[in-house]
């Protein structure tokens, strides 16, 4: 068992690296300036891996085979590229692998871990594309690229316990990237805004997402939202290096999206950064954005994202019912997705959760003057009062750190735009679906983190002072992370009988490959009674057939 422990450590190490080689080999390509940090290097190799795990479950599934050899040739690539990396980034994102391994030390997963996150990525390790799967689970109609990058780490002696490794690896590349601004902010003589939200992002971070088991599809997002709106303000000072500036929005957003389909919403930012090009006279740049690589392959992206919402539900984004092909024979029957819509929606508002259940019709308890009062009482005065408490604690020690008695000249800065913009998302998302999983935690939080940022980057504090206090403050927030999680895998080991001396892994159980053995019974009956040329005994309601050389479930009319 102890043999079994030091290679899952070993594998453990060697993923975050092998990703960061096809970061090393994309940002030759994607990048002209090469002084991109090893965080976004790691990103960017996240963005690939999605990219290739799309187009590459179209024609074979993500065995242990495959995964191995793809690991191989990152890390082959790593290799090749390594001495262009910073020897000190290095050492920063090593340090985290090992700050986040305590994280990755799991019993109990997320609640809908056993239910779709599981046998969806499952489903990728077994078989190529199947047209349909939408009509066999409900988290099957909803696919995120986690699952897809997930899959890619379905190794030999590992099999599926790292699972969870997708989620991690954006942690770690998302902390190495914040940490490596606000080192590259405390050299310069420039300490501003920007310097304070990197910080403040850093923190909140590390102590709210700290359980690795619950980020899901959600948590993962909304972190790299926070990498993303820091670029976002930062707009309008990287005229100059617009074009890596742009690529690095493209790979970000594509990530997001991609991760919760939801999140297309945040393409309202484009209007703001639209508008302030043509207010200071640079729409000559727009151009640029069409020349650049990047765009295209974001676009692929996207494409496939929709492509896949498509062949599992007939729909391009479901649940939304508009966007639903009635003529797709495989497609979710339109009365249940618009069903599943408004469950969604109920749900998000308080209409139920554990041991509670609303008595209203849903239909009636989604309008504001039922669900409100519900959803204070259950809700507000639950989750986010605590979560309000805990951003009020983090700007008192930020404030309490880093203020002094002398000031700089201010130079006045415009974000008014970009900050009506998260207002309006912070609006879209009270009134339609107010859960702190759903955004909640990244637009509440940068509502109240960006005035206090541009507040903070008034006061002039010695350049000693804001070294120290910056580190006293990093090493209390991974000091927080660690005692949490210490604290989460003594309960689990109490309460669940987690036996780390001899595993480190998560609990499996039958039930999690229902799935995968109903897909393998239908094939195997679609087979024998081809060959006997007898009619086949389905699922009830669906029929299955083989269109363009896939397996494809058709509603039986």
């Amino acid at each position: 068992m102890i043999n079994n422990q030091i290679f899952f450590i070993l594998v453990y190490f060697l993923i975050p690296f092998s990703t960061l080689g096809f970061g090393f080999l994309a940002t030759s390509f994607f990048f002209k300036k090469k002084n991109i940090d090893i965080g976004f290097i790691g990103l960017t190799g996240i963005f690939v891996l999605i990219i290739y795990s799309y187009l590459s479950h179209f024609f074979y599934s993500h065995n242990q085979f495959h995964n191995l050899l793809l690991l191989l040739v990152g890390l082959y690539f790593f290799i090749i590229y390594f001495n262009k990396s910073s020897f000190f980034e290095i050492k920063i994102l090593i340090s985290f692998q090992v700050i986040l391994f305590i994280s990755i030390i799991i019993y109990k997963p997320h609640d809908d871990f056993s239910y779709y996150h599981f046998p969806y990525t499952y489903y990728l390790n077994e078989f190529s594309q199947i047209i349909g799967i939408g009509n066999f689970n409900h988290g099957f109609r909803t696919p995120s690229s986690i699952f897809y990058l997930n899959s890619l780490f379905y190794l030999p002696g590992i099999k599926y316990f790292l699972f969870h490794m997708g989620a991690l690896l954006i942690m770690m590349f998302a902390n190495t990237h914040l940490i490596l601004n606000i080192t590259k902010k405390l050299k310069s003589k420039k300490i501003d805004e920007f310097f304070y939200l990197n910080l403040i992002s850093f923190v909140f971070i590390n102590i709210f997402f700290y359980r690795l088991a619950e980020h899901g599809t959600d948590r993962s997002a909304q972190i790299l939202i926070f990498l993303l709106l820091i670029m976002l303000l930062n707009f309008r000072f990287s005229y100059l290096s617009f074009e890596t500036y742009i690529t690095k929005i493209f790979i970000l957003t594509g990530i997001i999206v991609s991760l919760k389909s939801f999140y297309f919403v945040y393409f309202i930012f484009l209007i703001p950064m639209v508008f302030y090009i043509w207010k200071d006279e640079k729409l000559s740049l727009i151009k640029n954005i069409f020349r650049n690589k990047v765009f295209y392959i974001f676009t692929l992206l996207i494409s496939f994202n929709l492509l896949i919402y498509f062949l599992n539900t007939g729909c391009l984004l479901y649940p939304i019912s508009q966007t639903c092909f009635v003529s797709a024979d495989w497609g979710v029957p339109i009365e249940n997705v618009k069903r599943m819509n408004l469950h969604y929606e109920w749900w998000s508002k308080a209409g139920g959760g554990p041991e509670y259940f609303s008595p209203i019709d849903p239909t009636e308890y989604v309008n504001i003057n039922n669900w409100f009062p519900n959803w204070l009482d259950r809700y507000f005065f639950n989750k986010v009062s605590d979560f309000l408490g805990g951003i009020a604690i983090i700007c008192v020690i930020i404030f309490l750190l880093f203020k002094s008695k002398y000031k700089k000249k201010y130079l006045k800065t415009n974000y008014k735009l970009f900050y009506l913009t998260l207002f309006v998302l912070f609006a879209e998302w009270f009134f339609y679906h107010p859960s702190l999983r759903y955004g909640g935690y990244v637009i509440i939080s940068l509502l109240v983190f960006i005035p206090l940022s541009v507040f903070m980057s008034r006061f002039n504090l010695e350049k000693n002072k804001l070294i120290k206090y910056s580190s006293i403050l990093i090493i209390l927030t991974i000091s927080i992370f660690l005692i949490r999680n210490i604290d989460r895998i003594f309960y689990e080991v109490r309460s669940y009988n987690f036996d780390l001396i001899n595993s480190f892994n998560y609990k499996v159980e039958d039930d999690y490959f229902r799935i995968d053995n109903l897909f393998k019974k239908q094939f195997k009956e679609f087979e024998i009674c081809k060959n006997e040329n007898r009619e086949c005994i389905f699922i009830k309601n669906y029929e299955l057939k083989k269109l363009y050389g896939k397996f494809t479930f058709i509603k039986d009319n």
